[in-house]
C-alpha cells in the first residue's frame, strides 16, 4: 500500500494565500496600448473616468498619459504632485481644460495643517483661471493685532499650534504685509472668497477645501483628430511627444483612415484596491490545481 501524505498546515496557508491574494498588476506600453488605454479608469464618483492627459499609477500603462498628470488614486481622493507639492483633485473639465485642486491637508482632531510654503505652479504646465484669485495667512502679526476684515485662524504648523490671520482681500493683505511680515499666500476660487466675505462660508478651512482652477496648456487641440479617427491619445516617452494609438500601431497626430469610434466601455467602477488586480486564477484553475493534489496526496 502506498503511504499516504497529508499537506501540512504551512502548506495550506500558502495555497490559500495564493488563491485569494490580490497581485500587482505590470502593464507595458508595448503590450496593446491601444487597449490598455481604453480601458476605463476611476478614481472617485466625483471625479469620473480618467482620460488623457492623466493617467493612474499602477492602474494604466504610462504611455496612456503625459507623464506630468500622473495621479494617485490610494488615497482619500485622487491626488497629483505639481512642484514636488501633491494636491487632492476635486474637478476634471476636459472640455475647457481645467483642473479643480486643493493643497492636502488632512484634519488632526479639528485643526489643520497650515499652508505652507507659498503655493506655485510649473508655468510650462498650467495657468490660473481668471476664477482663482490669491488669500494671505500672515503668521507673524504682533501680539493684540486684530482687523475687521481678518480671521483667526488656528492650525498646525509642523505639528504646534499657530495662530495666523486670514486675508482674502488683496489689497488689505498688500497693506498688512508692513504690519505683519510677508505673508503665505494661497491660491483660492473667487466664488468661495466671495462666499467668506459675505460669511456664506464661515471659515478659512472651508475656503481652502472648495480649492482653485488651472488650466493645462499642454497638447492644446491635439487629441481631436486621434480620437474622431478611432485612436486612442497617449505619449510617446521615448520622443517626449504626443501619440495617437491605433488598432494596428501608433500614429503620430491620428489614425490613417477613418474608423468607427472603439465599442463603448462598460461603466468604470471606483478603485478599491489601489496598484492591485482582480483574482488571477479562474474556477477552472482551483480545480485542476484540487484535483493535482487530490492525485499526488492519495
Amino acid at each position: 500500500m502506498h503511504p499516504r501524505f497529508f499537506p501540512s498546515t504551512h502548506f495550506i496557508s500558502i495555497l490559500i494565500f495564493l488563491l485569494s491574494h490580490h497581485f500587482p498588476i505590470s502593464i507595458r506600453c508595448e503590450d496593446s496600448p491601444h487597449v490598455e488605454c481604453n480601458v476605463p479608469v476611476q478614481c472617485d464618483d466625483e471625479v469620473g473616468k480618467i482620460e488623457y492627459p492623466f493617467w493612474v499609477d499602477g492602474y494604466q500603462p504610462d504611455c496612456c498619459g503625459h507623464p506630468a498628470f500622473k495621479l494617485d488614486c490610494t488615497e482619500f481622493k485622487p491626488t497629483i504632485e505639481i512642484m514636488y507639492r501633491k494636491y487632492d483633485v476635486i474637478n476634471i473639465n476636459y472640455e475647457a481644460q481645467i483642473l479643480t485642486i486643493a493643497g492636502v491637508n488632512r484634519f488632526f482632531f479639528k485643526d489643520i495643517c497650515c499652508p505652507e510654503p507659498n503655493t506655485t505652479m510649473d508655468s510650462t504646465l498650467f495657468k490660473y483661471t481668471s476664477n482663482t484669485q490669491n488669500a494671505t495667512l500672515f503668521y507673524n502679526c504682533p501680539p493684540g493685532f486684530q482687523h475687521p476684515a481678518t480671521t483667526d485662524v488656528f492650525c498646525l504648523k509642523y505639528g504646534a499650534p499657530e495662530h495666523a490671520f486670514f486675508v482674502v482681500n488683496t489689497s488689505l493683505a498688500t497693506e498688512l504685509v508692513s504690519t505683519c511680515g510677508a505673508g503665505v499666500v494661497v491660491p483660492v476660487l473667487a466664488t468661495a472668497a466671495q462666499g467668506f466675505m459675505n460669511h456664506s462660508l464661515i471659515d478659512f478651512y472651508q475656503v481652502l477645501n472648495e480649492g482653485f482652477e488651472v488650466k493645462w496648456t499642454v497638447e492644446e487641440g491635439q487629441c481631436g483628430g486621434c480620437a474622431e479617427s478611432g485612436g486612442r491619445c497617449g505619449y510617446n516617452l521615448s520622443f517626449g511627444q504626443p501619440s495617437c494609438y491605433c488598432p494596428d500601431k501608433p500614429y503620430s497626430t491620428s489614425c490613417p483612415t477613418l474608423k468607427a469610434p472603439p465599442p463603448i466601455a462598460p461603466t468604470p467602477t471606483a478603485l478599491n484596491s489601489p496598484k492591485s488586480s482582480t483574482h488571477p486564477f479562474s474556477s477552472l484553475d482551483i480545480f485542476l490545481f484540487a484535483f493535482f493534489l487530490h492525485c499526488f496526496f492519495y
